[in-house]
């Protein structure tokens, strides 16, 4: 019998337990957040600018930077008052 094939993409695993998911702008990200790439939820560590306010270089520890060039979902601890 003919199975569907589905192309929906493998859904990313649970967030960081103690975080709030939110879409930010790439001027928004703290270091501390945490962002998913490839399958793997990496804490900013340091950033730098990329010469405009619309782009941000994230580094990671264990994992290459890279280029945040739009609203991305990153995950932000909660600050406990």
């Amino acid at each position: 019998m003919y199975e569907r094939r589905t192309t929906d993409p493998t859904p990313a695993p649970p967030p960081p337990l103690g975080t709030i998911a939110g879409q930010r702008q790439p001027n928004d990200v703290r270091i501390g957040d945490f962002v998913c790439l490839d399958r793997l939820y990496l804490r900013v560590r340091d950033m730098r600018s990329a010469g405009t306010s619309g782009h941000r270089v994230l580094i990671f520890d264990g994992h290459s930077p890279w280029v945040m060039n739009k609203p991305t979902t990153t995950y932000r601890p909660i600050e406990l008052l």
